[in-house]
């Protein structure tokens, strides 16, 4: 990498996303927005159009043809390009033009490994050879692969990508905002459900049914529910006995910047999805000394099983709200009895989370907090 200059990394999202303030607080946006509070020349390249909010300063947009031009790749003379491609084929000839440009290319892959796995009935079986066998093309032009540390023997033991690819990989999970960090608060018996609760894949009614059943059978604990939420919520929550609902609250939506606090303070962040891949919720409450504690979905729910690893939380024993409500009950305890510390989770998954200590890993800076 050129050393004669001030550092020049971008990144790059295929999709034309609106790079709008929310952008810049997730994946691709939030990167390069701290890289730039690394001293790093660092902006988001993405397909037109334009849109009204987009923070021009910090992005470039080109036609979609330009993307995959070795010269206009050249044309940038950019030092490294973090691509966010999920490992789509569709987007090799995007990372090949990068590549053959002579910029060094980390792919990113955001997955929660279930995509990984070979598929052996038919009729799916040769649909799923082509994709991985066009997936590990794809991903054989990166220097480097940025993927969850579940991922390297999800892919070296994959016939389709092997030690390859595999070889490649660098442990980055997802990037979390660096202000997401346990500041020392005591923890209160308190379950954050943070999350669009009007959308079906997080399972709203679930989420309903196991807090209900956590607050009949717990006579302390108290559940925060933060996010949109609709008329069929607010109409439970109006219903459920003082004693319960006292004990309830429906937030609405908060501030990205006010959620560490709101971590800080909380014991559990839950997460009752059909399936997620990352979770950011649950990757910001483990920045901030909270365990998580999950349903059990295995193949849909990776990552987050994965998450609650390290003494950091708690499977149930089925998919059910009873057995969900159980787990939680059993976490409380865990906490009451010393058997969590958030200074040790914190400490244990922020490396791996936070994006400035991830970056300046990647990529061999002085650690902003050495």
């Amino acid at each position: 990498m050129n050393t004669t200059h001030r550092r020049k990394i971008y990144t790059c999202t295929p999709v034309a996303f609106h790079a709008d303030d929310w952008f810049f607080i997730r994946d691709t946006g939030l990167i390069s927005a701290t890289l730039r509070s690394l001293g790093v020349d660092s902006k988001t390249i993405m397909p037109l159009p334009w849109y009204d909010g987009d923070k021009q300063e910090h992005v470039i947009r080109t036609m979609p043809a330009s993307l995959r031009s070795v010269q206009w790749w050249k044309e940038q003379e950019v030092d490294a390009v973090i691509l966010y491609s999920w490992g789509d084929p569709r987007y090799t000839l995007v990372a090949r033009a990068i590549r053959k440009a002579g910029i060094k290319l980390i792919i990113h892959l955001d997955f929660n490994g279930h995509d990984f796995t070979p598929i052996t009935k038919f009729p799916r079986r040769l649909r799923a050879y082509v994709i991985n066998k066009l997936r590990a093309l794809h991903l054989s032009y990166a220097h480097t692969i940025t993927a969850p540390p579940t991922a390297d023997a999800l892919l070296r033991n994959n016939p389709y990508y092997g030690p390859r690819i595999a070889d490649k990989l660098h442990p980055f999970v997802t990037p979390v905002a660096p202000h997401f960090r346990y500041d020392g608060s005591t923890k209160a018996p308190i379950v954050l459900c943070i999350g669009n609760w009007t959308l079906s894949v997080k399972r709203p009614d679930f989420m309903r049914r196991t807090v209900a059943e956590l607050t009949a059978r717990h006579s302390e604990v108290q559940v925060h529910i933060y996010g949109k939420t609709d008329a069929a919520c607010t109409d439970w929550h109006n219903a459920l006995p003082t004693s319960q609902k006292e004990r309830i609250q429906l937030t609405g939506f908060v501030d990205n910047s006010n959620l560490p606090s709101i971590y800080n303070q909380a014991s559990i962040c839950l997460c009752t999805s059909e399936s997620e891949g990352t979770h950011i919720s649950s990757a910001e409450a483990l920045c901030c000394g909270c365990t998580i504690v999950t349903t059990s979905r295995p193949k849909q729910l990776p990552m987050v099983h994965w998450y609650t690893t390290q003494n950091s939380g708690r499977i149930a024993t089925e998919d059910t709200p009873q057995a969900l409500a159980t787990a939680i009950i059993d976490e409380l305890q865990a906490w009451q009895h010393g058997e969590r510390n958030p200074h040790t989770i914190a400490k244990t998954w922020q490396p791996l989370f936070l994006a400035d200590l991830a970056l300046t890993k990647l990529f061999n800076m002085t650690s902003p907090h050495a």
